[in-house]
């Protein structure tokens, strides 16, 4: 049975929204939560079976299957979860230096408003006109007339 178009649309936008009202944080909360059960049901199914884990050449006691599965997605949680704090240190440190760049563009946008400057006419460099090796070298151009500046691109932006 298909679904119709404008069910599919009306669950786009309730979606959109969920995720403009930060629901969406509850639904990965409660995801994880159904991970974490079924995980422990598992262990807890498994308590019995006894497994020796061999890393190399160490061995450990032997223990609990589940014990051993809660003890993994425990390590895998708390790896996750110190690579997420390096990425946000490095985040928060990235911030800074972007904010203080901005607030340095600022302060010379401001300067730059207060004394205003005429604009200067550009050079413009051209390449030999004639055949190889018969003129002195490039030719400098200077305009004729005065440059315009662009509609909308005269002073600085206005939110």
């Amino acid at each position: 049975m298909a679904i119709p178009l404008v069910t599919r649309a009306s669950w786009i936008i309730i979606l959109i929204y969920l995720i403009k009202e930060g629901i969406v944080f509850y639904l990965v909360l409660v995801m994880i939560v159904l991970a974490g059960g079924v995980i422990t049901l598992v262990a807890v199914q498994n308590l019995s079976n006894t497994t020796q884990l061999e890393v190399l050449i160490w061995q450990a006691p032997a223990l609990p299957a589940g014990l051993l599965i809660l003890g993994a997605f425990i390590l895998g949680a708390l790896l996750l979860y110190l690579s997420s704090v390096g990425s946000a240190i490095s985040d928060r440190k990235q911030i800074q230096k972007l904010r203080q760049r901005v607030k340095e563009l600022e302060q010379q946008q401001a300067q730059q408003a207060q004394s205003p400057q005429p604009p200067q006419a550009p050079s413009a460099t051209m390449p030999p006109q004639g055949p190889a090796g018969s003129g002195p070298g490039p030719i400098q151009m200077q305009p004729t007339a005065p440059i315009m500046q662009m509609p909308g691109m005269s002073g600085p932006l206005k939110n």
